[in-house]
């Protein structure tokens, strides 16, 4: 019997089928606890921005968007009471967070985040919320942003690893292929577990690759930008080269150097900004040209910031073949927050199947080999 028969109707049988069961099974057992975390907190970051909202001051004033505080005089605000601070961005309010949000560098070394009324421009301390322990949890496993995003994309690997191996594993043979996408309620427990593991990895196949692909992604950016160019080339997904800094230590008003990225980006919207206290050569500053907040439709403006050039635009949106579309996609499928609540919620839903398929697949091996060892 050949391999390709074999594997058509005993896949079973086959070597490298085992040696996948092994891989996918240990895998699986030494990340089931990385999973569950990621899995159950990706789905609350789903709503990130609606639970930020919630847990600003109450003394803020109302948000009208037209009648909101510059980022000038924010920031200007900011520096009258706490001149030895470094505001190393900004982000203007918006209808799900109402309030300017700070993150400032103090010259101990502390790193703070203030939020700041979207009227007054009022600067407020605000310890970590639960919201951010959550999102530094998912995105940096609690370790700091360049090692732990790195770890985390490891993890992500291993995921892929999960992935490929399970759709081998999945596989049942052509005559009982369709079992593995149903669950049968009338069997027992047992059963019912390994079905479950079974149709929730069917089902969410696409959406669990991307997951783990995009977060080797966030980890390893330009070696997976690497490995997409090389099968479909990336234009203008890849950032702009910046034209160099005039090296000057004079610095502009930062009402100049929003005004000449505004003069970049005439359709954008600013929505960012970062170097707000000038302390750097560039200013980086993103406008949007959707929502506010809206990322996917976005120009990203670097200014000199000693005499207003423009060392580079990016724009963001423009995508031009297969390789811009597959890393513009990379954010947006990974976290499912820009295409309105509906899309959110089943989001939300759908993060919590990598749970319950760990679960699942924690609870076979406790049927197969742990409740054997254990009973006499």
């Amino acid at each position: 019997m050949s391999f390709l028969t074999t594997l058509r109707d005993h896949p079973r049988k086959l070597w490298l089928r085992r040696a996948f069961f092994q891989i996918h099974l240990w895998a699986g057992l030494l990340l089931s606890l990385y999973l569950i975390v990621i899995s159950l907190t990706g789905s609350v970051l789903v709503f990130e921005d609606e639970l930020t909202g919630t847990t600003l001051p109450p003394s803020l004033s109302s948000f009208d968007p037209n009648h909101v505080a510059t980022v000038p005089w924010v920031i200007a605000a900011f520096h009258r009471q706490r001149p030895d601070a470094v505001v190393d961005l900004v982000t203007v309010p918006t209808k799900s967070v109402p309030a300017y949000q700070l993150n400032v560098h103090f010259p101990d070394g502390r790193v703070q985040r203030f939020v700041a009324d979207p009227l007054s421009g009022q600067s407020y301390r605000q310890e970590r919320t639960w919201v951010q322990w959550v999102h530094d949890l998912h995105v940096n496993l609690l370790l700091n942003e360049s090692y732990g995003s790195k770890v985390n994309a490891v993890g992500a690997m291993v995921l892929l690893l999960l992935v490929l191996t399970g759709t081998v594993l999945w596989w049942p043979g052509i005559r009982t292929w369709s079992r593995g996408l149903r669950v049968n309620l009338r069997a027992n427990w047992r059963r019912i577990n390994f079905d479950l593991h079974n149709a929730i990895g069917f089902w969410t196949l696409t959406l669990v690759f991307w997951w783990a692909f995009s977060g080797a992604y966030f980890g390893f950016y330009k070696q997976v930008t690497t490995l997409v160019n090389a099968i479909a080339p990336v234009h203008n997904m890849r950032a702009p080269v910046a034209l160099p800094t005039s090296g000057s230590s004079v610095r502009l008003p930062l009402e100049q150097i929003i005004k000449a990225a505004k003069t970049a980006s005439p359709e954008g919207d600013l929505y960012s900004l970062s170097n707000c206290s000038l302390a750097a050569p560039s200013v980086y500053a993103s406008l949007d040209l959707r929502d506010p907040g809206n990322f996917l439709y976005r120009d990203i403006v670097q200014i000199d910031a000693s005499d207003g050039r423009i060392l580079s635009v990016w724009h963001y949106s423009d995508k031009h073949g297969l390789g811009d579309w597959t890393l513009w996609l990379m954010h947006p499928l990974h976290f499912g927050t820009e295409w309105g609540t509906v899309v959110k919620v089943t989001w939300a839903g759908l993060g919590i199947s990598l749970a319950l398929l760990t679960i699942t697949g924690l609870l076979m091996y406790w049927n197969r080999v742990l409740r054997r060892l254990i009973s006499p």
